[in-house]
């Protein structure tokens, strides 16, 4: 939230902080009652994942796309095989949820379907998005209590081995940042965040969003972790634009790339679109390859935009 001594004077005029005070107070009693709410299977769930042990367990947000969690776990199963990833299905559409269970049981991964979201109806994407994760923190990160704590979007897949744990060694959380318009404030994109939950464990984090800071989903953990922590002393992941080409077409669009992670877009709200299926067969065509396809494809840009 804005510091009150934040506001100018025509702010308090148009009421904007008590506004924004009571927005927060009803998104914070929505978040409360939505995380009381039990799943099926949560006590099995907790009690498997526990049993587990694993150094780092990876939690993504399902969402309507069954083929985005069928690329993400196969992803995930060749480079990652010792994180395991859990699937935390918020989808709306009955179908879908059912496919991603189905998916989920066949292949023996770790899947909880949440409970129908307040958001539900495609309804405000980022606080339905928001209200799942503080679910998931809730209710399976703290009876969990894994070392290492890693959030995915459900259409982030890794091109590479990454050692997650290693990413939290010596810091409290790792990440990509984003910033809020002209305040200072930033916040880890959810989409890929990695927590030592040892060292956040104590904090109320809210993976809400900050309206009045201009910060998505997740930017509400700004005033409880973000602000205290020194930014200079911080690794972060590193970002870059890679141009992802159909290997039957050769054409394509522009993607993030996410230190070795692809975000393979068209997958947000839900929807299947182009962006996506041409990262899927980018991957299927070569994915051990891809990265270094990827990578070498955007020096050459920078080199020619450089020498121009």
């Amino acid at each position: 939230m804005r510091d009150l001594a934040d506001y100018s004077l025509k702010d308090w005029l148009g009421a904007a902080p008590l506004a924004h005070r009571l927005r927060r107070a009803r998104n914070l009693l929505v978040d409360r009652i939505y995380a009381r709410r039990p799943a099926p299977g949560q006590a099995a769930l907790v009690a498997r994942l526990k049993a587990q042990g694993a150094p780092a367990l990876a939690f993504t947000v399902a969402f309507n796309m069954p083929e985005a969690i069928a690329l993400l776990a196969e992803a995930m199963g060749r480079f990652l095989p010792h994180t395991p990833l859990v699937v935390c299905d918020n989808s709306t559409d009955p179908a879908a949820r059912a496919a991603i269970a189905a998916f989920c049981a066949e292949r023996d991964l770790a899947y909880c379907p949440l409970p129908p979201s307040p958001y539900r109806g495609g309804r405000n994407g980022s606080r339905s998005h928001a209200v799942a994760l503080n679910w998931i923190w809730a209710n399976l990160v703290r009876k969990v209590a894994p070392p290492v704590v890693a959030l995915l979007d459900h259409d982030l897949i890794p091109l590479a081995a990454d050692n997650l744990p290693t990413r939290v060694a010596a810091q409290p959380c790792y990440g990509m940042a984003r910033h809020g318009e002209g305040n200072g404030a930033w916040y880890l994109w959810p989409g890929f965040s990695v927590f030592n939950y040892a060292a956040v464990k104590g904090l109320p984090l809210d993976f809400g969003t900050d309206t009045p800071l201009t910060l998505d989903t997740g930017g509400q953990n700004w005033t409880v972790l973000y602000r205290r922590l020194d930014r200079t002393a911080l690794a972060f992941a590193e970002t870059r634009t890679v141009f992802v080409a159909d290997p039957g077409t050769g054409t394509g669009e522009d993607h993030l790339l996410v230190d070795g992670w692809l975000h393979a877009g068209g997958a947000g709200h839900g929807t299947r679109g182009r962006a996506f299926d041409t990262v899927a067969r980018a991957f299927a065509a070569d994915p051990d390859g891809l990265l270094g396809q990827l990578r070498a494809g955007a020096d050459a840009t920078t080199a020619s935009g450089a020498a121009t």
